[in-house]
């Protein structure tokens, strides 16, 4: 293993040096294009119900979930450069942020849409 040794034990290690953190973006990674995903969905298919508001909304969602996928690379280099260099996990909540975002531009959206196309 070539982790980060804590203490006076060079056995014990804080991480193992680069896959947590990969692997965390690689989940950031399929939540914005999820997302993403889901948008382009909204676009295509709200369109008729609500017609200009989807498209808006939709393009808002793709926008944010682009951010978030530039945030969670930005966000990866910084946490795996102070794991590596100083041993301590540095991160922000901007990308969450982010994501709870555009997952509530998602969220109105629907509500809008069932709203609109709701006739008891």
């Amino acid at each position: 293993m070539t982790g980060v040794p804590v203490g006076d034990d060079p056995h014990a290690e804080v991480f193992d040096a680069g896959l947590q953190p990969e692997r965390t973006l690689l989940a950031w990674r399929r939540t914005c294009l999820s997302i993403a995903a889901g948008f382009v969905a909204t676009i295509k298919y709200f369109t008729d119900a609500i017609g200009a508001w989807a498209i808006a909304l939709g393009v808002v969602g793709l926008g944010l979930a682009g951010m978030a996928w530039f945030v969670c690379t930005l966000r990866y280099r910084r946490v795996h450069r102070g794991l590596v260099n100083r041993g301590a996990l540095t991160s922000g909540g901007t990308l969450p942020l982010l994501v709870a975002g555009a997952v509530s531009v998602g969220a109105v959206t629907a509500l809008i849409a069932v709203t609109v196309t709701w006739h008891p």
